[in-house]
């Protein structure tokens, strides 16, 4: 499978200047289409980049704002979910000795004339959102709700004593 290139979240770094350099990034649906398997169905959101250029490294700093539509964890529906989240980033241009790329460091040959970072916000959009992704209360599908709970599947009101630790307490006594 070929890497889809983001020609608009691609940075030209050859022969950028030493210093400060700001970009403004509109992320639509189309760029959350282009990942396979991505959770995020519809999107409108704003990325405000800073990127600090040095001989040997670029920092990459800013903020993600706007919402995402995904999938309702308990009845399916779309559900809107608000993002607000900050980029950070160090670029190196030199390897050090048994040096890796992490969460926080990104290692480029310096060679490299471009710096594409729609990897970098699609990650980071993603680690922004809830682990738990539902509705408030009161504002799930009721039909699917109600097949939840013929199933057996749905939020149970009665107290379980099918736990292994019940019959522990009776040793209290």
């Amino acid at each position: 499978m070929s890497k889809v290139v983001h020609r608009d979240f691609i940075i030209p770094i050859k022969g950028l200047s030493v210093g400060k350099h700001e970009y403004a990034f509109a992320i639509d649906t189309p760029f959350f289409q282009e990942f396979e398997g991505s959770l995020i169905s519809e999107a409108a959101l704003k990325a405000d980049v800073v990127l600090e250029k040095e001989v040997t490294w670029i920092k990459i700093s800013g903020t993600v704002k706007g919402n995402v539509v995904v999938e309702c964890d308990r009845c399916l529906e779309d559900l809107e979910i608000p993002v607000k989240t900050s980029l950070n980033l160090l670029v190196k241009f030199v390897r050090s000795e048994g040096e890796e790329d992490s969460d926080d460091v990104m290692i480029l040959d310096p060679s490299e004339a471009e710096l594409d970072l729609s990897q970098f916000l699609y990650d980071y959009i993603c680690l922004s959102l809830p682990i738990q992704r539902v509705h408030p209360k009161g504002k799930c599908n009721p039909l699917m709700l109600n097949k939840l709970k013929d199933l057996g599947l749905g939020e149970s009101t009665e107290k379980k004593s099918d736990s292994p630790f019940e019959k522990l307490k009776d040793l209290l006594n």
